[in-house]
């Protein structure tokens, strides 16, 4: 954990938030208290503190999914702290596994002072063989903590290569550019995980128009995402380990 308090100097908040929190009840972390605001049943939002994407090696998240009509559960946990390599070599970053249907995704994060990046997947099908591949440059975005896009209403713009490969077509390299925007910043939802007090942000994809939008917690990560194309995920829990 030394290494993640030196490359991240928020990291010892986001591990007091997730201190106690598991996938026993309703996953929820934090200080206790209310954000000054309700959920329409009533429920009080917890005031939580951290990094609005913590990462720690042994970190879970489960949601519900529901795409195009297709409803499983997707179970994200965080494997290792290592250097990314290939293409961003001497890049120390955390590698992510999500389940999605019968495959798993394998994602390479990296934390900095303002935000969190995304600079490799892995796609692996049933059979444990690898069907895709993606490296993103400089970077894909995972979530903006810097003070200017941490205001209800800013709006900026990204693009980043994504350098595409995979067992059934040939290797591509795509520009990407998505408008952001900061959409809320203390918004109340309610997920099966508990209510929370939540950054609202949405990416647009400028080339066709599909627009995804994602609610982050402090010390919790995301608990909410939905787009333009049928796709639904809710928390419904999460562990953050305290000191590793």
């Amino acid at each position: 954990m030394r290494i993640l308090v030196k490359i991240v100097p928020w990291a010892a908040l986001a591990m007091l938030a997730g201190a106690g929190c598991g996938s026993s009840g309703n996953g929820q972390t934090g200080s206790g208290g209310t954000t000054g605001s309700l959920a329409a049943d009533g429920a009080v939002p917890l005031m939580t503190s951290g990094p609005y994407q913590p990462l720690a090696v042994g970190a879970t998240w489960v949601y519900n999914v529901t795409d195009t009509g297709v409803a499983y559960v997707k179970n994200s946990s965080v494997l290792s702290y290592e250097d990314i390599g290939g293409m961003d070599a001497g890049t120390m970053g955390y590698k992510v596994s999500e389940t999605i249907k019968s495959s798993t995704q394998l994602t390479w994060y990296a934390p900095t002072a303002t935000d969190v990046r995304r600079y490799h997947d892995q796609q692996i099908d049933s059979s444990g063989q690898m069907s895709s591949e993606d490296w993103y440059s400089p970077y894909d975005l995972r979530v903006d903590e810097s003070p200017d896009h941490l205001t209800a209403g800013a709006a900026w713009t990204l693009s980043y290569m994504d350098a595409h490969t995979s067992a059934k077509k040939a290797a591509a390299t795509t520009t990407i550019t998505e408008n952001w925007t900061t959409d809320a910043v203390n918004e109340v939802v309610t997920v099966p995980a508990g209510t929370f007090s939540a950054l609202k942000i949405t990416r647009t994809n400028t080339a066709d128009g599909t627009a995804k939008s994602q609610w982050f917690v402090q010390g919790v990560g995301k608990i909410r995402e939905s787009n333009t194309t049928g796709h639904l995920e809710e928390l419904t829990s999460y562990m953050i380990p305290a000191g590793g």
